[in-house]
């Protein structure tokens, strides 16, 4: 049965205030579960299953899978069409809220356009090893970015931060039901070993993106003292993932110092 059959079978009426759009085409679901290669061994989180056509892919793997779903409306769909897949586990609730995410689970997942910020700062969060997300291409424009690009700005710097990013495909807009606006960009991320506070390195990034044709200089204005000698006349756009870092260093310490 097809994605919109299930959805006309229950009578679901989309919500506009959670931004639902359904992938209906099961061979983009295919292709995103072969890049992935997942075996019954691991653990998948998806966020978001919506009418359960990624859902459904992921689960002919053998992973566990754990499925989040906040609208509860899908349950009847959801729960035919996974009815013989044993490997499955159904949450209906926020993932924003969730609380125990298995360690070193995947995260495979067709981001809901409207809370992709939120949930990019989540999969960071948890720690998830890898994350195969797709998401509104503009979006992955701006996780893909590189300095000096338009694009490049705090969604790009902290998600680079901790993973290893990569463009694997683009998805139509008529791959969904209802068809979006935009097209969609499939990413992968791999996460690096990287010792930061995210909290605290999330705040700094923030900060000095807060006025993004502002220099260093005008952002960092109440921290100038611990930058002494520090070239501040460039624009946080203009510095490399790895220089960011380094100035997020210099300030976690200073503030550090005046604690003590």
């Amino acid at each position: 049965m097809k994605t919109s059959d299930y959805l006309k079978k229950y009578g679901v009426k989309l919500k506009k205030h959670l931004g639902q759009v359904f992938l209906s085409d099961d061979r983009i679901a295919k292709r995103i579960v072969k890049e992935v290669g997942l075996t019954p061994e691991d653990v998948v989180v998806e966020i978001g299953a919506g009418a359960g056509t990624l859902t459904e892919e992921l689960a002919k793997t053998g992973a566990r899978v754990i499925a989040y779903e906040i609208d509860e409306s899908l349950a009847p769909v959801l729960r035919e069409r996974l009815s013989k897949y044993p490997n499955v586990e159904l949450r209906f609730e926020d993932f924003l809220k969730a609380k125990d995410i298995p360690e070193g689970a995947i995260c495979v997942s067709n981001i809901p356009y409207s809370i992709t910020g939120p949930i990019m700062e989540k999969i960071i969060e948890w720690k998830f090893k890898r994350a195969i997300v797709m998401v509104q291409k503009e979006v992955g424009e701006r996780i893909l970015a590189k300095p000096g690009k338009k694009t490049y700005g705090y969604l790009s710097v902290v998600v680079q931060t901790f993973y290893e990013v990569k463009k694997l495909f683009d998805v139509s807009r008529s791959c969904f039901v209802p068809n979006p606006e935009v097209d969609s960009t499939v990413v992968d991320l791999r996460r690096k070993s990287v010792d930061l506070d995210f909290e605290k390195f999330r705040k700094f990034v923030s900060m000095i993106f807060a006025k993004k044709r502002k220099t260093l200089k005008n952002n960092l204005r109440p921290f100038l003292s611990v930058f002494e000698g520090v070239d501040l006349s460039r624009r946080a756009e203009q510095l490399t993932v790895e220089e960011i870092v380094e100035f997020y260093e210099k300030w976690r310490r200073a503030l550090e110092c005046s604690k003590e």
